[in-house]
């Protein structure tokens, strides 16, 4: 074989045959990797609001209750935005169909709660009901007399685009 074709196998077999091992490789693993369960968009919260009667802190917890919260997902990690005044964005994770997020309203500071209290969510996820739905609690961090709301929320219909087709 000339010296000028066995240079050219070897760099085909460089070039090509080992990308195309490592492709057949990372298709092969990734198999058995799943999307997690879509949570994205905008959550109409509801709330038994009557569990938080009396509560120094209540109001603040109701506040969320009839709001809505904004999901913004990456892969398992989320953005979590509410609809309160300072609308600061808090963060979460998904597992499987479990959400875990928290985010800071400033009805809990005015509620005489602690000013770095957050709002945190643990909710499950039916991604077998359309719309979605999400059931869990609200609860106040650091602001042991807010108690904990049950709460069920329903993921609203995207907005339509306007125009013309």
């Amino acid at each position: 074989m000339p010296h000028t074709s066995r240079n050219f196998v070897v760099a085909y077999i460089l070039l090509v045959g080992i990308p195309l091992l490592c492709l057949a490789g990372v298709l092969k693993a990734g198999r058995s990797i799943s999307a997690p369960v879509s949570v994205d968009g905008t959550w109409k919260i509801e709330a038994d609001t009557s569990s938080l009667a009396g509560r120094p802190c209540g109001n603040a917890l109701l506040a969320v209750s009839g709001s809505s919260v904004v999901i913004s997902q990456s892969g398992k990690g989320l953005v979590v935005t509410s609809n309160n005044p300072a609308k600061t964005p808090g963060s979460g994770l998904i597992e499987g169909t479990n959400v875990t997020a928290s985010f800071q309203t400033s009805t809990l500071a005015s509620a005489g709660c602690n000013s770095d209290s957050r709002v945190i969510i643990t909710a499950a996820v039916n991604p077998k009901s359309e719309p979605r739905t999400l059931t869990g609690s609200l609860i106040a961090s650091d602001c042991a007399s807010c108690g904990t709301l049950q709460f069920h929320a329903w993921r609203q219909p995207k907005a339509q685009s306007g125009g013309s087709h």
